[in-house]
């Protein structure tokens, strides 16, 4: 056997993880929610899975005389929970945590702590088997003494570009051509073909091709060894943090479409992996004693440091570049690749560096002795793991509120620039040099951090930072609002997306969406409104006396910035009947058992990573519970950024659970689908909307409000067409804008028609 096909199958289990790991997200956050506090269990169950998967059979498999065949046992049971996993987020733990949820106390601590549970319950089983495959094909291939860093650091190479190639694959094409559903399956045949494979290679005995050299400074001390296993976990620490510092600031330059975080997320192990070969070509080809790398780890660590920091003046300048710049005409190809361009230029360098210690640590800590390289590593492995979610979770949480998204990364890379000087000072051999590195390195560091661009991020709107009235970084969220100026109506930002804009078009849809329902629904005594937004359309809804009003917003940061709208939105923080859900909209009627007369649905856009949820059946299925036996549910549905067929398919999804819905359009790009529990006619609406509605009639400029009204039941069912519906497996909306212009026109005839 040569040593080349067990790595052939390490490059498919390192495909096979990525798609597991996209997947269940998805699916985790249908259960558990997409707010950051429901991702991050879910992350955190998958990586703490992997440093226990790692830990454990990192200290089994270095008495194991066959380590192929304990691989092949560990791909047939991860295929099989893996398969396990879908059905229990969706059979069973969906209900369980609807029932637990609805029966706690309204306690934010006690819904979080239960979202970990139960991801804990489902995820950790075949993490384990993901994280333990590291520590045995370490054993497989560092058998020789002398020659583990070289052979380590290939097995990492070759697993991360398998982890890169999946999650491509995972994020831009498995799950929209497949459903989740399929695209697990896939993952599964692969650690099944996986299993069938390595079961059948035998090891040859050890072949030293060249001798391990003699030491020139003696292995590492124990106090070496020990340093460098904790300081890789506080790396892993600050790795990870950077990874969520970057995903928001690079969130402010991108659309935060379902394969923005991918792309970033693939440039980021895309790092890791030339680092990973760069490490590994220098250790197999220099040959040094593994004492000698504990100064070599140092200047690693003062690298990431550095180029941390520096990557601050980068992103200063990311407003500079547009997509124009590189295409002339847009698609959704040439806007992946600039997102891709993005992260590149911005995170690769340090990614890079960060992927080169690897190999450089796993000489060190073995000391190249193979005798003990699967528990070596395992444990080193689960330590940096345990480190990365500690980095993940304090860094969105606690790091980012506190000192912001610049203050989070210098705060990061003065762990870096820490490690490495403890290194270079306490154990590296040439001391003089090093000292002065050690030294000039933090003082260069410390000019680049007193230049750094101005402390807001505000993405391509920088050069409108004179007439920012409010700015805020949150757990989850930038968000930044802008005064009204010449060209420009006042508008939100959120992670650098343009929101509740203040143009006559948008606020007409917004005014709409609050009047409408009420006046037909006039005795109406609860509503709902999914997507609160800065509240214009709440505030609307207001002003028919509606005693108990609930709003659901992913982002505390917009209700705080509701206060700038108080004019547009009629000062609805005020309202005495108002209640402030911080939730999303899915998993907060997960939690309720309440019905409500009326519910709404603002603005949100279906090709967000946040809201193509919105847009599925199992969601209209859930407002329908949700709604009284008459009530009304209304829901804005955009016609820009938006190809036809899914424009269309989210109307007969919609349509099949509200079969009386019907088409409103209020002008632009602003089109509302509203359900109600009998067919419309004009004569029912000339009835129910005929002046005098004084709010009404004030915000939407006119006094025949059906003038909106499109499309009746039957119209809006023709419209549609025939097709598939959309299903929470393969909602999948990508920003298409070919076919936009034509869309808008249809609609537009439709209504002159009407009229």
């Amino acid at each position: 056997m040569t040593l080349r096909r067990p790595l052939v199958l390490f490059f498919l289990t390192g495909v096979s993880a990525l798609i597991y790991e996209i997947c269940w997200v998805r699916q985790g956050t249908l259960t558990f929610g997409v707010s950051v506090y429901a991702y991050s269990a879910v992350l955190t169950a998958y990586m703490g899975g992997m440093a226990l998967g790692g830990y454990l059979i990192g200290r089994r498999v270095d008495r194991s005389a066959h380590p192929l065949r304990l691989f092949a046992a560990l791909q047939v049971i991860l295929a099989a929970l893996g398969l396990a996993v879908p059905f229990a987020l969706e059979s069973g733990l969906t209900g369980l945590y609807a029932w637990i949820a609805r029966s706690l106390p309204p306690a934010p601590f006690l819904l979080n702590a239960l979202r970990l549970l139960l991801s804990l319950l489902v995820l950790t089983p075949p993490a384990i088997c993901i994280g333990a495959a590291l520590p045995v094909m370490s054993r497989v291939y560092a058998r020789e003494d002398g020659r583990v860093g070289g052979e380590v650091g290939r097995v990492y190479v070759v697993h991360t570009l398998g982890a890169v190639i999946g999650c491509l694959l995972t994020a831009i094409f498995l799950i929209r051509l497949l459903g989740t559903r399929a695209t697990i399956l896939l993952a599964s045949a692969i650690n099944l073909a996986v299993a069938g494979m390595a079961g059948k290679l035998r090891l040859s005995a050890p072949q030293g091709k060249r001798p391990a050299p003699a030491p020139t400074t003696g292995t590492p001390s124990r106090a070496e060894q020990r340093f460098v296993l904790w300081a890789y976990a506080i790396s892993g620490f600050a790795a990870l943090g950077y990874e969520v510092v970057w995903a928001r600031v690079i969130a402010l330059y991108t659309l935060g479409a379902v394969y923005s975080f991918s792309i970033m997320l693939s440039v980021f192990l895309a790092g890791l992996v030339v680092g990973g070969w760069l490490g590994t070509w220098w250790l197999r080809r220099e040959r040094r004693s593994p004492a000698v790398h504990c100064g070599h780890f140092g200047l690693l660590e003062l690298g990431v440091g550095t180029l941390a920091i520096l990557a601050l003046l980068v992103f200063g300048r990311l407003h500079s570049l547009r997509l124009e710049h590189f295409s002339p005409r847009y698609s959704v190809a040439a806007e992946m690749a600039f997102e891709g361009l993005l992260s590149f230029i911005t995170l690769f360098p340090v990614t890079t560096l960060v992927g080169a210690i690897f190999p450089v640590v796993s000489s060190l800590y073995t000391a190249e002795r193979a005798a003990e390289v699967g528990m070596k590593m395992g444990r080193l492995t689960a330590l940096n793991t345990a480190g990365s979610v500690l980095g993940s979770l304090l860094t969105g949480f606690l790091i980012i509120p506190l000192l912001g998204l610049q203050r989070s990364t210098l705060a990061l890379a003065a762990l870096n620039i820490g490690i490495g000087c403890v290194a270079l000072l306490r154990f590296a051999p040439y001391t003089t040099y090093v000292k002065a590195l050690a030294t000039a390195v933090p003082a260069v560091v410390l000019v680049a951090a007193l230049v750094r661009p101005p402390a807001r991020y505000l993405g391509y709107w920088q050069e409108l930072e004179d007439r920012l009235l409010f700015y805020q970084e949150g757990v989850e969220t930038t968000v930044a609002v802008f005064a009204a100026g010449p060209q420009n109506p006042k508008f939100s930002t959120v992670n650098g997306r343009v929101e509740v804009p203040t143009d006559i078009l948008s606020l007409r849809a917004f005014y709409l969406l609050g009047h409408l329902p009420p006046l037909l629904k006039p005795n109406a005594q609860s509503a709902l409104m999914l997507s609160f937004g800065n509240g214009i359309a709440t505030g609307a809804l207001s002003t028919h006396g509606i005693p108990q009003i609930e709003v659901v917003e992913l982002s505390p940061e917009m209700i705080a910035a509701a206060q700038v709208y108080a004019r547009e939105n009629r000062d609805i923080l005020s309202y005495p009947g108002l209640r402030v859900h911080v939730e999303d909209a899915r998993n907060f009627l997960l939690q309720t058992d309440r019905r409500y007369d009326i519910i709404t649905t603002d603005a949100t856009h279906p090709s967000n990573a946040c809201s193509w949820a919105l847009f599925t059946v199992e969601f209209y299925r859930q407002v329908a519970r949700h709604l009284a036996p008459d009530g009304v549910f209304i829901q804005w549905v955009p016609l820009h950024s938006i190809a036809s067929a899914d424009y269309r398919a989210i109307l007969r999804t919609f349509q099949s659970v509200f079969p009386h819905a019907t088409l409103w359009y209020t002008g632009g790009s602003h089109t509302l689908l509203l359900a109600t529990p009998q067919p419309l006619t004009g004569e029912y609406l000339a009835q129910r909307l005929t002046p005098p509605h004084l709010d009404a009639v004030a915000d939407l400029g006119t006094e025949d409000i059906a003038r909106y009204w499109v499309m009746d039941s039957e119209q809006l069912r023709q419209f549609a067409g025939n097709g598939a519906i959309v299903r929470d497996d393969r909602a999948f909306f990508l920003p298409i804008n070919a076919d936009t212009a034509q869309l808008i026109q249809v609609i537009q005839l439709a209504a002159m028609r009407k009229r």
